[in-house]
């Protein structure tokens, strides 16, 4: 199931960045750089924190990250977002591997609301404290990409962005998702929809509760006795990765109940 996963990742990789379509009045919900030369699609934090600069609620771009989340949620993390991609695979570099603590997590709801809102509205998008000058998908995406084509950049802005990137990637390839799970802003979004999302994994009546799902949740989604986890009381942090599909003893996990 991995293999499959990431191939349709990679695929979303050359969807969304495929150079001659320039679609970048329409947002896809994924991390992917709209400055990025090749970019196909807008970043919806980038299209929220413009408008946040001047004081207005970007209704198009709300709708479509709450028809994404009611639909997919954060199974557009699990298998489109092309920064999850990355840190799939950075995960898969021989490192010292670490544990989070589980409230970890709410800092991305922080983000959200400081970085992409907050700095907008009471500094402005031009603060180095905004969010797209920080992000680490759009350094890799457009900064650098950029300051290579242009012969120029600012050094500080563009040392700090390096910065975060090789901070990012050395945590990355300590835990899994480290972004995803605690600093992705995008994946506050979408956790708030899924538990309401219509493709997510379920648990059938041949679930025996050994809890192997959850031993092997690339999340750490909860699976104690008292919340089921994963399956049953639609967690946000769950990816739809169906990782605990495949490894499940008696196949009693499916996509759609």
């Amino acid at each position: 199931m991995e293999k499959i996963r990431i191939r349709v990742q990679l695929a979303a990789v050359v969807l969304l960045n495929i150079g001659f379509l320039n679609w970048h009045t329409v947002c896809f919900p994924v991390l992917n750089c709209h400055s990025c030369p090749i970019s196909v699609f807008a970043c919806p934090l980038g299209v929220i924190g413009q408008f946040a600069g001047v004081g207005m609620v970007p209704l198009s771009v709300v709708g479509v990250l709450a028809l994404a989340g009611l639909v997919a949620g954060r199974f557009l993390c699990g298998w489109v977002c092309p920064f999850g991609l990355l840190q799939e695979l950075l995960y898969k570099v021989p490192y010292i591997k670490f544990g989070i603590p589980g409230w970890l997590r709410f800092v991305k709801y922080g983000t959200f609301l400081g970085l992409v809102v907050a700095v907008p509205v009471f500094l402005s998008t031009d603060s180095p404290l905004y969010f797209c000058r920080l992000c680490p998908a759009g350094s890799i995406q457009s900064a650098v990409p950029w300051a290579v084509m242009n012969g120029t950049a600012d050094v500080m802005s563009l040392s700090v962005r390096l910065g975060i990137v090789f901070g990012i990637i050395i945590l990355a390839m300590g835990h899994r998702r480290f972004f995803c799970k605690v600093l992705c802003p995008l994946g506050a979004v979408l956790s708030v929809f899924n538990r309401l999302s219509l493709t997510f994994p379920r648990r059938n009546e041949h679930c025996t509760e050994c809890a192997s799902c959850g031993r092997i949740c690339p999340m750490q989604t909860d699976q104690s006795p008292r919340e089921p986890g994963v399956f049953m009381t639609h967690p946000e942090e769950c990816i739809a990765c169906l990782e605990c599909r495949e490894k499940c003893p008696t196949k009693a996990v499916h996509l759609w109940g």
